[in-house]
């Protein structure tokens, strides 16, 4: 099997000559702990982390999977010590945490976090969620319930999860059924229920998990807005700090996936024996039933949809860099205009290029894009200007389903492309890009599916603050199409992004006209929902990766072609130049298809799609 490889050079251009890091690194928050002199250490040191201590489990874990027996599970052995590694060492929850007095800035952080993520998926997830856990309480806890569990968590003793989904309520997550009772401790709570596909509900790899539970109180109201959110350990929490007794939280089964198999995805009972106690976060129910529980947890969503959609991006990004390796070595056929010439490297067939660059502009415009989010949330949560803050964070929500969604989907895609790359061998498992397509699938599904995200987009982002936010998101398109109208070399690639952002407006548009006749065309917004997602996530993705295009020309122009950076440069212009004329053309053919508000799929009788 080949050795792990990952473009640590995209990267570094990221933070060190696309994106504005001296405005980062010169906030309050980040100042007198990093600088532009961290980045190529912090990268260079973890990309031999991934390289030496993450990848070589990565075939183990799916192999050996995890063991469930009688309430217990285990994970492979060097799962655990590369999770202790990685949390002990600093390389893991502490640096993205709001707890930390050294929190990284959410780029720095995600850029060294991703080719971990690209060397073991299964790992990975348990850290991100004990983040999202030990972030959650944190944010909307007592200085007790910080005091209490958030450090523990971010040293790798305890983990965390995030319990929302049910038996019968998945998507749904108003209609969940579990209960918190009140007891006669204040903010204590008994908590019965059951909860599934929970990622670390159960696992060996520390002595205590944190559950962060969705559960209804007593008099809650129905659905969504009655639900209170509590924190359930394991272990019941002494009031010295030291772990008490089991607290009737247990584990039913683990789920059989076709991928993540080192990922223990649990079903967990709560309070079989009327035993299972959880502290309330935040306030109580209103005179109405309602609680801020969902809207809480939504705080962990967020990180979590964000965090999946660049999970999926590294999963792409390692199976493409593969599969050029494969192409590169792999020598099969003859030229297509020489036949006669001896036998090359498949890297050199017109159609094995044609799939590599598309796996290259489709990795790379999606990075910029997953970054430029990045870049907003850290402006967002810790920029002194608050008017700039606030529209870093409409900016940052517009692009939270956009980012989740347009990755998973196309992680999917361009992986089976490297499967393609590598001929047969690509489908069995002595090859690593079989793995990365099991691991990758669930992502379009974790954190909601792309429909839900699909209508967040249309249904709250769109119009959310009366449509301000999404037009401060058009203005910012129109202004990067104005100012680089004339620039010499890119003519057709800026025509080419006008088209498509005169398309997304026309969608808009539209929108705002079907709901304004809801009775007529409400079925229309859901029917095209995920086309609208899709044509936004390639306007923002393309204007991206063409930013960065332009300052690779600067770049490129000031070298010469036997410059080490020079094949760097020359291949972002060629992936930018790829991504913009090749598939950003689909927003004109989709914008097309809505405009045609075809209802073929609404006609067909749902008896039509069934057998006998």
């Amino acid at each position: 099997m080949a050795e792990f490889a990952y473009d640590i050079r995209d990267l570094k251009f990221i933070l060190n000559e696309w994106l504005d890091m001296e405005e980062v690194f010169g906030l309050d928050k980040f100042k007198d702990n990093y600088g532009m002199d961290d980045v190529d250490f912090i990268l260079n040191e973890v990309y031999k982390l991934a390289k030496e201590v993450v990848s070589p489990i990565n075939k183990e874990g799916d192999h050996i999977g995890v063991k469930f027996d009688r309430g217990k599970v285990e994970v492979p052995p060097e799962y655990v010590k590369a999770y202790r590694f990685l949390q002990e060492n600093g390389w893991g929850s502490a640096n993205e945490s709001l707890g930390s007095e050294t929190i990284m800035p959410l780029t720095l952080y995600r850029a060294y976090n991703e080719m971990l993520i690209a060397a073991s998926p299964a790992l990975m997830s348990y850290i991100k969620l004990t983040t999202g856990a030990a972030n959650l309480i944190y944010r909307f806890g007592t200085d007790r319930d910080r005091e209490m569990f958030v450090e523990n968590m971010l040293n790798g003793n305890w983990s965390g999860t995030m319990c929302l989904t049910e038996p019968n309520a998945g998507s749904d997550v108003g209609d969940a059924a579990t209960r918190a009772y009140p007891t006669g401790d204040p903010g204590i709570y008994k908590i019965k229920g059951t909860k599934m596909f929970i990622t670390g509900g159960e696992v060996d790899l520390s002595e205590n998990i944190i559950h962060m539970v969705l559960a209804r109180p007593e008099g809650g109201a129905p659905g969504s807005k009655g639900l209170g959110l509590y924190i359930v350990p394991k272990v019941w929490v002494n009031e010295d700090g030291s772990l008490g007794e089991p607290n009737d939280v247990t584990c039913i089964g683990v789920e059989h996936k076709m991928g993540l198999r080192a990922s223990a995805t649990a079903m967990l009972s709560f309070g079989e024996n009327d035993n299972c106690r959880g502290i309330l976060v935040g306030s109580q129910p209103d005179g109405e039933g309602a609680s801020k529980g969902l809207a809480m947890m939504f705080h962990m969503m967020n990180e979590s949809r964000i965090g999946t959609g660049h999970n999926a991006l590294a999963q792409m990004a390692a199976a493409y860099y593969y599969a050029a390796r494969y192409a590169s070595e792999r020598i099969q056929g003859r030229p297509f205009t020489n036949p006669k010439e001896g036998r090359v490297p498949i890297i050199k067939h017109e159609d094995v290029k044609r799939m590599l660059i598309e796996m290259k502009a489709q990795v790379e415009a999606i990075r910029a894009m997953i970054f430029k989010g990045f870049y907003y949330l850290d402006i967002a949560e810790h920029g002194g200007d608050r008017e700039k803050s606030a529209r870093c964070q409409g900016l940052a929500e517009i692009l939270t389903p956009l980012i989740k969604t347009y990755s998973s989907e196309t992680a999917w895609q361009m992986i089976g492309q490297a499967i393609q790359v590598y001929g047969g061998v690509g489908y069995t498992e002595e090859y690593p890009v079989s793995q990365y397509a099991r691991d990758v699938k669930i992502l379009s599904i974790w954190e909601g599916t792309s429909f839900i995200h699909a209508m967040d987009l249309v249904g709250r982002k769109m119009r959310m603050k009366g449509g301000a936010s999404f037009s401060h998101w058009l203005e910012d398109r129109r202004e990067f199409i104005e100012k680089n109208k004339n620039r010499e070399g890119f003519g057709i690639e800026i025509n080419n992004m006008e088209k498509a952002y005169n398309c997304v407006l026309e969608i808009r548009d539209l929108y705002a006209s079907f709901y304004g006749s809801m009775a007529e065309k409400a079925r229309l917004i859901p029917l095209y929902a995920p086309r609208v997602l899709i044509c936004c996530a390639q306007l923002f993705a393309a204007e991206s990766i063409l930013e960065q295009a332009l300052v690779a020309t600067e770049k490129i122009n000031a070298i010469d072609p036997g410059h080490h950076d020079y094949a760097y440069y020359s291949g972002k212009i060629a992936a930018a130049r790829y991504f913009v004329n090749n598939i950003l053309p689909n927003v004109y053919m989709q914008a097309q298809v809505i405009k045609s508000a075809d209802k073929s799929a609404l006609e067909c009788p749902e008896e039509a799609f069934l057998v006998s």
